[in-house]
């Protein structure tokens, strides 16, 4: 029993450390690939200047929401890292942390989701049902 409660810290911990080090080195490289492939995205549905103007705000006020969920999704990091220093085993706080970044975690997706019809509500239908495809290729894993 020993060995397998081991074992799930040990796990823990690797996973706490990865999704450190992920969030290190997001803070540490500006979201360029973000920003090109939002770009690449634009560029696929042919926006026009109008549509760009349109989305402006849309984009800043994701933007805002998203910077808001890391820093959160950060801080749930941070409580589980203690929570494993502190506790040495598998515990209630540990438990209760990891719960708090799946949480966050699901609100990161769900912004994207609503961030994906948000923006779809200025596009035209042609538009907007290439953008849900694209989304749909992109959930899919597919090029």
């Amino acid at each position: 029993m020993k060995t397998v409660l081991g074992f799930f810290v040990v796990v823990s911990a690797i996973a706490a450390l990865s999704a450190f080090c992920t969030l290190r080195w997001s803070a540490a490289h500006p979201p360029v690939v973000s920003t090109d492939s939002h770009q690449w995205l634009h560029d696929q549905l042919h926006l026009t200047p109008e549509q760009h103007a349109a989305l402006d705000p849309v984009e800043a006020r994701y933007a805002e929401q998203q910077h808001r969920l890391m820093a959160q999704l950060q801080a749930a990091n941070r409580e589980l890292a203690r929570a494993i220093g502190e506790g040495k085993t598998y515990s209630p706080a540990v438990s209760a942390a990891v719960a708090k970044i799946h949480q966050q975690m699901g609100e990161m997706q769900k912004l994207s989701v609503e961030h994906v019809f948000e923006m779809r509500q200025v596009l035209t239908p042609e538009q907007g049902d290439k953008l849900l495809h694209l989304a749909q290729q992109a959930l899919e894993g597919s090029p």
